[in-house]
């Protein structure tokens, strides 16, 4: 747990992507290949505008930092797996 003004170690990554570059980002569905258009810092922490395809076509949407992933790391297909 991080304290006010800390920053995680997601937040910490999420900063050190390129804009626009390539990411996984976790969904209900699981980890996607998807685009990071843009970062934002706000009163919740870091955030990355993504843009990814879904069930109905693209989708555009801010994602938290844990949620937005390096193309370069190993990301587990299954949401379900993240929680064991």
């Amino acid at each position: 747990m991080t304290g006010p003004g800390e920053v995680t170690y997601e937040e910490r990554a999420l900063q050190g992507l390129a804009v626009p570059g390539h990411v996984f980002v976790l969904t209900g569905a699981g980890w996607r290949p998807g685009w990071l258009i843009a970062r934002a810092h706000g009163s919740g922490g870091w955030t990355g505008l993504v843009q990814y395809e879904g069930g109905r076509g693209e989708i555009t949407e801010y994602l938290a930092a844990d949620h937005i992933a390096s193309p370069d790391t190993w990301v587990a297909s299954d949401p379900a797996a993240l929680a064991e």
